[in-house]
């Protein structure tokens, strides 16, 4: 697909992206709006089901030749991966939208090969839009090469903390390293390290695919990379056998990828 399509498409995401922010705060403010549990045990409400509805309303009647994995409506069983396709999450961080921390996304990405072409992240409740083509620059801030301070700024999930990632700062601090913990929810987190407000994002706990692919290709066009602590390879998507990611390492400058690969690696050895 040629670059001048792409910003089409970005053009008309943001569009429609910006069109789901009243919807969805209808709802948000709504101090009665109830939620329900999946099997799973994760938290659904009618912004998740409201968001789902009008983005596949959008993709199908412009892309209808492309297909649409949506968390509101993925089913694991025959699962058939294309090579082309649209990733979905209506609402990441629901937990966030229930809470009323205003720490939950919109997220819509275009895949292709297993990789993120673009992506659309939005942030109702601040009224804030993260766009990015993987090989460019995205629009909400201008690409830089940042020198580490000596505190490592670390992202972390703020509903989802784990005992690996306690022990993880304690393989830092046992290293020497300063580090400063900022805490935030949704793919908030990685559109943190594409404005260049943190260095890493450790995530040893499970995520899904859509909740990181259109984030992924916001933090790839703006220097930075998502890589699989195991492999030390980007993340893939449209996995046949699971829609859940292996733990990773979001890293907002690729110019410390050899010091931050390495880093995790020393301590991810004993976890693999």
């Amino acid at each position: 697909m040629q670059s001048k399509n792409l910003e089409l498409i970005i053009s008309q995401l943001e569009d429609l992206t910006l069109s789901l922010f009243p919807e969805i705060l209808k709802i948000y403010e709504d101090k009665d709006f109830k939620t329900r549990h999946k099997k799973d045990g994760s938290p659904v409400t009618k912004a998740d089901m409201l968001g789902h509805k009008l983005i596949l309303k959008f993709l199908n009647k412009h892309y209808p030749d492309i297909p649409i994995v949506s968390e509101e409506s993925f089913t694991q069983k025959g699962y058939k991966p294309a090579k082309e396709f649209w990733l979905v999450d209506p609402i990441d961080g629901t937990k966030e939208f229930v809470n009323r921390s205003g720490e939950f996304t919109t997220n819509i990405a275009l895949i292709q090969n297993g990789q993120p072409v673009l992506g659309v992240v939005g942030a109702p409740a601040i009224n804030k839009i993260w766009s990015g083509i993987s090989a460019q620059t995205p629009k909400t801030t201008k690409l830089k090469v940042t020198t580490p301070s000596s505190a490592l700024k670390i992202v972390m999930s703020k509903s989802h903390k784990t005992v690996i990632d306690s022990a993880f700062l304690n393989f830092l601090d046992k290293n020497g390293k300063k580090v400063k913990i900022i805490s935030k929810g949704s793919s908030l987190k990685i559109c943190t390290l594409a404005d260049k407000k943190a260095d890493i994002y450790p995530r040893f706990g499970p995520t899904s695919e859509w909740d990181i692919a259109a984030a992924d290709a916001v933090l790839r066009s703006s220097g930075g990379g998502i890589f699989q602590i195991e492999t030390l390879k980007p993340l893939e998507y449209g996995k046949k056998d699971s829609i859940l990611n292996p733990m990773f390492i979001a890293i907002s400058n690729l110019n410390e990828k050899k010091t931050i690969l390495s880093l995790i690696r020393g301590f991810s050895k004993n976890l693999l």
